[in-house]
């Protein structure tokens, strides 16, 4: 079976080189499920961007192509796409350039299937009033007409509530291909003194866009609260709109020398970040699964989250980690006593288990050959 996955979104999700890319991450489960799969990854059209196809594994084909788009909204001409596919998986949200491709798919007799995280638009006000009203004019009457496989329960219930009615709950995994196997040889102490750190300091990490949902001025904020509670640190990897004030607060307070900010770290350095940092933390309550959250358990990094839909699924039953009702809870997770490494490692091993790509997969396929059976 051919199959082929398209991710229309142009934020930086997944972005090449810096991230654990869940569309490649689907490709090669379905790839080790006996399956050809062509992933089509856009890019926001930049001067220095060009499209390029790589050869991931073999029968997992990647292309990056560069589109016009509106904010987070690509464009993607259908003429790239390959006529001869049995299904095509979008990682769709709220994205409201799908009906062409949809249309495409229909008229090729391609099964379209979208993944669903959610289904509004995260920007508050009058720009998130009028994408919210395009998605419903357009792309929304495309999911309540075809099967949808949504990343959370969460996800279900909201597409439930717009009318959508053929809905699979599957969640997102982490590639294990490019995760740091032998993590647990390194020494934390070393890796902070390659850093800049000290081996004693306690690490903070967040990685996050610089913008308002992720709250990156709340998060220096809870640090000046705590920061003489224990010898912490504080690293912020990220960057967006907020990063010059984010910048500015960190000097106007004078914690230089014990928060940073880094702008990207390419992926297959980011693991020692993981590793060399005590403590994660996401205060996003938005957050609609944390592919940061999942790798800072992997790597044994506790993690304390503000309550949203993805860690309130990824964090359950994770010994090591807290999932907190507010940031009042974060501060007390970060001043308290460490947790013990046996329920780091035992959540570690939980998370590389029940959170691959396989559940997807497997939507995904059952979906294709009912289709193909009714043929």
């Amino acid at each position: 079976m051919k199959l082929g996955i398209l991710c229309t979104m142009i934020n930086g999700f997944g972005r090449r080189g810096f991230y654990n890319s869940q569309e490649i991450g689907l490709g090669r489960a379905l790839v080790r499920k006996g399956c050809r799969v062509v992933v089509y990854k856009c890019l926001k059209r930049t001067k220095n961007a060009k499209r390029e196809c790589i050869q991931a594994e073999p029968g997992l084909a990647v292309w990056y192509l560069p589109v016009p788009g509106l904010g987070a909204h690509g464009y993607l001409f259908p003429g790239v796409l390959e006529k001869d596919l049995d299904g095509l998986l979008c990682f769709g949200d709220n994205q409201v350039f799908l009906p062409h491709i949809y249309d495409f798919c229909r008229k090729n007799e391609i099964l379209f299937v979208p993944y669903i995280g959610t289904a509004h638009s995260l920007h508050g006000g009058l720009r998130g009033r009028v994408m919210d009203a395009w998605f419903r004019a357009g792309t929304l009457k495309i999911f309540r007409e075809n099967p949808v496989i949504g990343k959370t329960e969460k996800a279900r219930e909201e597409l439930k509530a717009l009318g959508v009615s053929r809905i699979t709950v599957a969640p997102v995994g982490l590639d294990g291909a490019v995760l740091k196997h032998d993590f647990a040889a390194c020494d934390p102490g070393q890796l902070r003194r390659e850093f800049g750190f000290e081996p004693d300091d306690v690490v903070v990490l967040s990685v996050a866009r610089l913008e308002q949902e992720k709250r990156p001025l709340d998060l220096i904020g809870m640090f000046m609260r705590i920061r003489h509670r224990k010898k912490f640190r504080l690293i912020l990897v990220g960057e967006g709109p907020l990063g010059q004030e984010v910048a500015e607060r960190i000097r106007e307070w004078g914690i230089g020398k014990e928060a940073r900010i880094i702008s990207r770290v390419p992926y297959e350095e980011m693991w020692k970040l993981y590793v060399m940092s005590d403590y994660f933390v996401n205060l996003n309550r938005g957050e609609i699964f944390g592919m940061a959250v999942m790798e800072a358990v992997y790597y044994k990094t506790s993690v304390a989250a503000v309550m949203a839909p993805g860690p309130a699924l990824t964090l359950q039953g994770m010994e090591g980690h807290c999932l907190c009702r507010d940031d009042g809870q974060v501060e007390e997770w970060l001043t308290k006593e460490y947790p013990p490494e046996h329920s780091l490692a035992e959540s570690s091993e939980k998370m590389i288990r029940d959170f691959s790509w396989e559940k997807c997969a497997d939507a995904f396929l059952a979906l294709a050959e009912q289709k193909r059976g009714e043929a």
